[in-house]
């Protein structure tokens, strides 16, 4: 049991530490330079959550076999692609990566299978509207505000499946809530914006976890939909200049409520109806 704690904590901290740094890095190059800003802090989580899921699984599997091989690679794609929509075609690449993602994960199953055919376009839906939305959340509010509010809906997360039976998925989820979490503070104090792509590699990444942990981990279905609607409270409220510490502070504060229940209630799902395992 030790062992296996240490190591959680290995895979978690390791990686977050690698993403602080080099995103404190990035916000000191690029703090006048937003779009170069947010490129390379996506660019930088897309690698620690790599790093993560390397450490969770006991190593990078090529080629993907399983669905949860693809986790890393979707996480990194997502980045990539997230890149590009900043130059160009802006609500093509989110509608086309949510459907390659969607065949990703059900593809294999779809020759005769009309319930794989209803996944795949039901996933591809969620994701590309999710996609969209975020960009809106993004647009009404600041960096520290958006971060923090993917950071505690996917380090909630992390508790959520492994409480439901999966220590890797927790795991992995968990670190990327600890990464978010590092770029709010850095983002928090430089009262600067995160860009586009660390939304839309949340979206992408953390959206195959949980549907993961919903199909194969036991994760509550009503608890995976907390959790992924939970930021979406920020669409409440918008962003406003606040060059005070204190007034920064309160009006973080104010904007996480919304995530904080939602997120709450998640937990308390999964406390009602997933029985305890020491399998894990």
């Amino acid at each position: 049991m030790n062992q296996m704690l240490i190591q959680s904590l290995t895979g978690v901290g390791f990686p977050a530490l690698f993403v602080l740094v080099l995103s404190a890095l990035c916000f000191w190059l690029f703090k006048e330079h937003p779009r170069l800003r947010g490129t390379g802090i996506g660019l930088i989580t897309a690698a620690g959550i790599f790093w993560a899921y390397d450490f969770a699984s006991g190593g990078i599997t090529y080629p993907p076999r399983e669905t949860t091989d693809w986790l890393p690679y979707i996480a990194v794609v997502g980045a990539l692609v997230g890149c590009i929509r900043f130059w160009m075609w802006r609500h093509f690449w989110g509608a086309a990566l949510s459907l390659g993602t969607a065949l990703t994960l059900f593809g294999y199953q779809i020759n005769g299978n009309a319930g794989a055919v209803l996944w795949t376009l039901g996933v591809t839906l969620v994701l590309a509207v999710s996609a969209t939305l975020l960009q809106l959340i993004e647009d009404r509010c600041s960096g520290a505000e958006l971060s923090l509010g993917l950071a505690v809906a996917a380090g909630s997360g992390g508790i959520a499946m492994f409480l439901s039976g999966s220590a890797v998925l927790g795991q992995i989820a968990g670190a990327v809530g600890l990464m978010l979490s590092g770029i709010a503070i850095l983002a928090f104090f430089a009262n600067a914006t995160v860009g586009s792509v660390l939304p839309f590699i949340y979206v992408f990444a953390f959206g195959s976890l949980l549907l993961e942990g919903c199909l194969l981990a036991g994760l509550p279905w009503i608890s995976g939909v907390l959790l992924w609607i939970a930021p979406w409270t920020l669409l409440f409220g918008k962003r406003t200049e606040r060059p005070k510490l204190l007034s920064r502070i309160l009006a973080l504060g104010l904007r996480m409520i919304g995530v904080v229940v939602l997120v709450c209630a998640a937990l308390a799902v999964v406390f009602l109806l997933v029985q305890p395992s020491a399998d894990y």
